[in-house]
């Protein structure tokens, strides 16, 4: 894509200003942290970093968090293949780039299902991929698009690291003042 096709894609109604720290400390009080989501990060993450694989009622309760549309599809996985494929990806010796298309072996993972994974056992190193996010940087001009099947995962990552460093936040804040932006800007 060169860079008058990049510019043709931008959304010219952007929002004024930037995803900075003000943005961060402005919307992410917004968030509602729900008690399954606080689970997830507060105690299945860390078991499942430990582990170094997801189990498959901790796979499920992050689809249930996650991707309850697929739930259903999503629990005709065995644990077998569950503890396999994440074990792999979960691998320290696996590169990064190749840790979400493993989890997308798995029946009904979608890339905001892998992100999601990824995420919950090292949030300061991935973030969520979702439309809903992508949307907002999109209206802020920071990727070219807001379809989460057209965006490499790694350059959405570093960009979230980068202006999360940027905010001096984690990851996790930034996607959270991202959804609450957009929750808000909805309505």
């Amino acid at each position: 894509m060169n860079s008058s096709e990049l510019s043709s894609e931008l959304n010219r109604d952007a929002p004024s200003g930037t995803v900075d720290t003000a943005f961060v400390l402005k919307y992410e009080p917004h968030y509602v942290l729900t008690d399954l989501e606080s689970e997830i990060f507060g105690d299945i993450g860390p078991k499942t970093k430990v582990r170094e694989s997801y189990k498959r009622k901790h796979f499920l309760k992050v689809a249930e968090w996650k991707a309850v549309g697929v739930l259903p599809g999503l629990e005709a996985i065995s644990a077998d293949d569950i503890d396999f494929v994440t074990g792999v990806a979960l691998d320290d010796d696996t590169p990064n780039r190749f840790r979400l298309p493993l989890l997308r072996m798995l029946p009904g993972v979608g890339i905001p299902m892998a992100s999601t994974l990824l995420t919950v056992v090292n949030p300061k190193k991935f973030s969520i991929m979702d439309s809903r996010a992508l949307i907002v940087l999109h209206d802020y001009n920071l990727v070219p698009t807001d379809n989460p099947a057209q965006m490499d995962y790694q350059t959405y990552r570093k960009l979230m690291k980068s202006l999360a460093k940027g905010a001096n936040c984690a990851p996790i804040d930034l996607y959270r003042a991202l959804i609450a932006y957009s929750r808000q800007a909805r309505g």
